[in-house]
């Protein structure tokens, strides 16, 4: 389950990477000109998506870390 969620969090950051730099890369954004609707929804859902995948890895190693700290206090006594 732990690698089925990580892949999950790890699609949602790729997600949210692609919709910021999907209008260049697709070329519906013209560079240096001034930034179209849709290029500023993709940008700002896509920086959400990236944030939230982020803190969600970051929230799912902090867990881990604290099982293993309370395994190795287990094992102590």
């Amino acid at each position: 389950m732990r690698r089925i969620g990580l892949a999950g969090i790890a699609l949602i950051f790729a997600a949210g990477v692609w919709l910021c730099v999907a209008p260049w890369a697709t070329g519906q954004q013209p560079r240096g000109g001034a930034w179209t609707t849709a290029t500023r929804n993709d940008v700002w859902i896509g920086a959400a998506l990236a944030v939230a995948g982020f803190a969600g890895f970051f929230t799912t190693l902090a867990g881990r870390i604290r099982e293993l700290y309370r395994d190795a206090e287990r094992a102590r006594t």
